[in-house]
């Protein structure tokens, strides 16, 4: 009994300087599950990124903002891609005469790029932007004229023997346009021309080359 009394003052002693070593330990593994915790976030143009950082840290959001549709049935979303070819047209001149190369290169399909492709392909779009846009042409494929167009002045016979005009065949549906042609000057004025080849792909279109 008295050996247990002669240690107890020793035990309370050191019990004010085992206590904080204690509550440092069982911190110890909270914190590193908290520097471990992996955030989803939303960067402003839309894609979903992973990261250990808060989301206000790294210029991103923690969920997507609501789809917005402009003024008009466009079908355009604010945090989106153009599903129409006139939406990717406007967008292409928008981009070009605000000299925006990032949002430019928004528009552009680089899915299957590499590293190299991908620097070769963001120095043409820079030179684009850094040209007076004239002029956005749609290309066509080639295709011989119509028949229907080759003699409009057919005739056919009718029961009693006179002729009756024949009816033109109704004309072919316009082919789609494959590509883009950007119409541009250089500084020195000597005309300038791009051509960026339309692709479909996730319900939108973008452009290549």
């Amino acid at each position: 009994m008295s050996l247990a009394s002669s240690h107890a003052p020793g035990y309370a002693a050191l019990m004010p300087r085992l206590l904080p070593l204690l509550l440092l330990l069982c911190a110890c593994p909270a914190a590193r599950v908290h520097a471990q915790e992996i955030h989803r976030c939303v960067s402003p143009d839309g894609q979903t990124m992973f990261t250990d950082r808060r989301c206000e840290d790294v210029d991103a959001a923690s969920r997507a903002p609501p789809a917005i549709r402009p003024q008009g049935d466009t079908g355009l979303y604010r945090y989106g891609c153009p599903r129409r070819l006139s939406e990717l047209v406007s967008l292409l001149q928008l981009a070009v005469d605000s000299r925006d190369v990032n949002r430019l290169s928004s528009l552009y399909l680089w899915s299957g790029q590499s590293d190299a492709a991908a620097n070769r392909v963001l120095s043409r779009l820079e030179a684009i932007v850094q040209r007076p846009l004239l002029e956005i042409v749609p290309m066509y494929p080639q295709s011989d004229t119509p028949t229907w167009e080759a003699d409009t002045s057919a005739s056919t016979p009718s029961l009693d023997g006179s002729t009756i005009d024949a009816p033109l065949p109704t004309p072919p549906s316009r082919p789609r346009p494959w590509g883009l042609r950007l119409e541009q000057n250089l500084a020195s004025g000597t005309p300038a021309r791009s051509v960026l080849r339309l692709r479909r792909q996730y319900n939108c279109f973008w452009v290549t080359f």
